[in-house]
């Protein structure tokens, strides 16, 4: 602890907040690497990057790996096409962890056109016996590639940020460094190399002796997530290691997640309630669900539907939502949700990474709980990860454990990293509760702003309190809609905090999210409450009293601007 109570630790940010260069990664201490945000300092560096224009992806250094190939894993995919000797600047690599995700994305390129004749190929690194150390660790060097006409690069990167199955930025530092001991193998036999160096089996290499040391956070990161998501109500079961999952992110959960309901119950219907994140929409439909059926408002009036839809025989398998939802802070009726599932026998999904399991006791009312753990849980903003949590008590508990079960898919040094970055957060998470809480009187009483949405005013309040800890609060995140979206940019560019993509980091963070995350369909999700003006803020552990002072200044700006 620190002097003034507070914990003291590389990852904690200035005590006042501030707004970093454009393309340098959102991440304390400022030059450490792995970041997952990138400083978007104004708003039109957010449009540049949602449009790929050169000034910005030009200053890049680091970004949030889904939507971006970061440089470790650029360097990878270059080496790779050099071992393989393609020179041919027209062919593109990408590179996966599980050979699956590498052959679903060469399907997914295969139904799309491309001008060039080159056909997807798909490469195989494997550590051959002769370098094989005899331990488990050494497979992680495995991994997959595939290669393609670089005109398909659009669509390779959509099922990268839909799927969440890259490798990440750690994971391939490491392969770069044991690709030269890897044997390539593929259909193509002009791509099947042998190893180009035999290791040498006196010593253990100093990152193997690595990976052997963090993978013994495993059950300890599994027992922790278990902890925090057993229920306080008397007589709820307590969660145990085995029904948590982890996976190298969250999309990846939720990607997961669908694709293994559909498994259980081939050409179901799915529905998608409220307002859910772009791309979770994005990786349920890459599924063969019969249907998407969606309901954006996330109303009474939508669940009334529903169940008449339901009542009159109509069947869905599972039920897809938020709680709260990501930009409108709203709260689904998750005890109607439940009844619903259990009369009509449905798998209920929720997505708590808004608010999380410190602040929110909502698994007894779902059967699988998604979490992006890249978020609040981490705070650190340099590791990606996401969990599935199953219900104990759901009735579906047994089949979703089994079909669930899978071998370990993150890379122990990411998983590792979330696992050292989750302690405290506790203390993290009210803090940031606490500092969340005076912005919303300032923000709402201010005549330039229409609404402010945050769960604690929301009119949802109630169905978020019904699942509210007794000791939890109603999270750090809220969202500003101003009247004229020119004042709008002119508070973003005004706002001295770190600005860019991510949220639930230990330092306050602002965007505007429909011009990061709903750029082409701007005009299209206003209805939704989601209007192209809309700013997201999530709240840090900053001092409280200069995170007011730096949005109070932001707010005279607007004042002096409507002055003039």
């Amino acid at each position: 602890m620190g002097d003034n109570g507070t914990i003291s630790e590389p990852w904690m940010p200035a005590r006042t907040p501030k707004t970093f260069p454009l393309g340098k990664g959102n991440i304390y201490p400022l030059e450490a690497p792995h970041a997952v945000s990138v400083s978007l300092p104004t708003w039109d560096s957010v449009i540049g990057l949602s449009r790929k224009e050169k000034w910005v992806l030009d200053d890049l250094e680091w970004s949030y790996p889904r939507f971006y190939i970061n440089k470790p894993v650029r360097d990878l995919c270059a080496a790779i096409l050099s071992r393989l000797h393609i020179i041919d600047s027209t062919i593109s690599c990408m590179a996966f962890l599980s050979p699956t995700a590498a052959h679903k994305c060469i399907a997914a390129l295969k139904t799309k056109p491309s001008e060039n004749a080159f056909t997807t190929e798909i490469v195989r690194f494997v550590m051959p016996l002769e370098s094989n150390l005899g331990d488990a660790s050494t497979h992680w060097a495995n991994f997959t590639a595939i290669l393609f006409p670089s005109d398909q690069l659009k669509d390779a990167m959509a099922f990268w940020r839909d799927t969440g199955s890259g490798l990440s930025t750690r994971h391939a530092e490491f392969c770069l460094e044991e690709l030269d001991y890897l044997d390539s193998d593929s259909p193509n036999q002009s791509f099947k190399t042998p190893a180009p160096r035999k290791r040498c089996r006196d010593s253990i290499p100093e990152s193997l002796a690595q990976i052997q040391a963090a993978t013994a956070s495993t059950h300890g990161l599994k027992s922790f997530l278990a902890e925090l998501a057993t229920s306080d109500h008397p007589g709820q079961p307590t969660v145990t290691p085995d029904d948590v999952f982890l996976y190298s992110t969250g999309m990846n959960a939720i990607y997961t997640l669908s694709e293994t309901l559909l498994s259980l119950e081939h050409g179901s219907k799915s529905v998608m309630y409220g307002w859910l994140y772009p791309e979770t929409i994005e990786a349920i439909r890459r599924g063969a669900w019969q249907e998407c059926l969606s309901y954006k408002y996330g109303t009474e009036d939508d669940l009334d539907k529903l169940e008449d839809m339901l009542r009159c025989g109509q069947r869905i398998h599972a039920f897809f939502c938020e709680l709260p939802s990501n930009i409108t802070l709203y709260s689904p009726n998750l005890h109607r949700i439940r009844a619903l599932a259990d009369k009509y026998d449905f798998i209920v999904a929720c997505d708590d990474t808004v608010a999380g399991y410190v602040n929110i006791d909502a698994l007894p009312y779902v059967d699988i709980m998604m979490s992006s753990l890249t978020k609040t849980f981490s705070g650190a903003s340099n590791v990606t990860g996401g969990s599935l949590i199953i219900n104990p008590s759901s009735k579906h508990h047994s089949k979703l454990r089994a079909a669930l079960s899978h071998k370990p898919i993150y890379f122990p040094l990411d998983l590792h990293t979330l696992y050292q970055n989750s302690k405290h957060i506790h203390w993290r998470v009210r803090k940031c509760n606490a500092n969340t809480l005076p912005l919303i009187p300032l923000s709402a009483s201010h005549p330039a702003i229409a609404a402010v949405n945050h769960p604690s005013i929301a009119p949802t309040r109630p169905l978020y309190e019904f699942v509210m800890r007794k000791d939890g609060g109603y999270g750090n995140v809220l969202s500003i809609v101003f009247r004229d979206p020119k004042v709008a940019e002119h508070f973003y560019n005004a706002l001295d905090v770190c600005k860019g993509s991510s949220f639930g980091t230990n330092f306050t963070l602002a965007i505007p999210y429909v011009q990061l995350a709903c750029y082409w369909n701007q005009d299209k999700v206003a209805e939704y409450g989601v209007p192209r003006h809309i700013i997201r803020v999530s709240v840090g552990l900053e001092d409280e009293g200069e995170i007011l002072a730096v949005f109070k200044k932001a707010l005279e700006s607007v004042d002096e601007l409507e002055l003039h």
